[in-house]
């Protein structure tokens, strides 16, 4: 009978996993939808700054500094902004909105939002922007 009950917990506290990553998967994906290639620059998003908390649980960036040091700042660049991020093993390019640059001492990191839908975030270094010709001829094809 023990073991039975402790059996019966261990499923409960299995399906009440599964059921919470199912939700967060939810959430990430409504926080996150897919991107009309023609409404890009409506994309949300931070400008001239690092965000608040509040403006992580909204979906409007992705990388949060509760406490920066001084050397942690917004990177110089006015978004949304276009641009191929490169897969590092694969090296397969995806077109992009990023949504935020944090630059300090040790990188400058890149948050990011595919066309599909979701996020990520990866090194500058990933990231070929693209010009505002490159975004017009890319636009007349859609």
């Amino acid at each position: 009978m023990k073991t039975q009950i402790i059996g019966i917990i261990i499923l409960l506290v299995l399906v009440s996993c599964a059921e919470t990553k199912q939700r967060d998967q939810k959430s990430v994906a409504e926080l996150f939808p897919p991107i009309r290639v023609k409404e890009w620059e409506r994309t949300p998003v931070v400008n001239g700054r690092l965000p608040t908390k509040e403006e992580i649980d909204n979906g409007t960036a992705l990388l949060y500094y509760p406490n920066p040091g001084s050397d942690v700042k917004a990177y110089d660049m006015k978004l949304p902004k276009l641009a191929y991020y490169s897969y590092p093993k694969s090296g397969k390019k995806e077109l992009v909105v990023v949504i935020q640059i944090v630059q300090s001492k040790q990188d400058t990191v890149v948050g990011y939002r595919p066309l599909t839908g979701l996020n990520g975030a990866s090194v500058f270094s990933h990231f070929q922007f693209l010009t505002d010709e490159e975004v017009k001829e890319l636009m007349e094809k859609f």
